[in-house]
């Protein structure tokens, strides 16, 4: 999530909590509720604030899709779709689809094969009027771990293996969804470019405050990621 948040993307103010002495039991990571909100126009109660719960609504949700088919079958086609979707219901659908774009190029990079379609939402305003694309969550390298799947949760291109994608699968995939190439292309490189060094950076940052395996982790997310970088 760090180093997404230093590739560019949207995410929710997360920290990590130690409520003891560091073990698995005891260490927490908490995540600050970006589907609150207060206004001028909260209910006051008890000399406070009542903040508005916002609807939040996943991309399976959304195209009436069971949980249980929240990854993709052979000809779903699910990025197309969550693009029209996107254009058709955001408040403001171009800057939305740039975010989903990179969103899903970081992914790629990661290596995260776990990013199905109901790690993707829309964020209601409080009031219903508007949708928009909410924050980035629940990224996670799963290529450094063995017994992950090397398949991603919906097709990129017509590819769906890790070892298979390719940058022109990706220019396929920006016509499938109709983002221009040179558009999309930059933002790929531009994710590409700053990945490693996002990664290098979250290390240090985590480390510095007691994180001893972070730079393992680290090092096993770039190996598994060196033949694309």
């Amino acid at each position: 999530m760090m180093a997404a948040a230093k590739c560019g993307i949207d995410i929710p103010e997360s920290f990590i909590i130690n409520m003891g002495k560091g073990i698995d039991s005891e260490v927490l990571f908490a995540t600050k509720r970006y589907d609150r909100v207060i206004n001028e126009k909260s209910e006051i109660i008890g000399g406070l604030k009542r903040p508005f719960r916002l609807h939040q609504e996943d991309f399976a949700q959304a195209l009436c899709i069971a949980a249980a088919d929240k990854y993709e079958k052979d000809g779903d086609n699910y990025v197309t779709r969550m693009f029209e979707i996107i254009r058709n219901h955001s408040g403001n659908p171009l800057e939305d689809q740039l975010k989903l774009w990179r969103r899903i190029v970081f992914d790629y990079v990661l290596g995260n094969t776990d990013a199905h379609i109901k790690n993707f939402s829309l964020l209601y305003s409080y009031d219903l009027g508007e949708k928009r694309l909410s924050p980035a969550y629940d990224m996670i390298s799963t290529a450094i771990y063995e017994a992950s799947t090397r398949e991603m949760s919906f097709n990129i291109g017509g590819k769906r293996s890790l070892d298979e994608i390719g940058r022109d699968d990706f220019v396929t995939m920006a016509s499938q969804v109709g983002i221009g190439e040179r558009v999309a292309m930059n933002v790929f490189e531009d994710v590409l470019n700053r990945f490693e060094d996002s990664i290098r950076k979250s290390v240090a940052e985590l480390s510095s405050i007691g994180f001893e395996n972070a730079s393992d982790i680290g090092d096993r997310i770039l190996l598994a990621r060196r033949g694309i970088l």
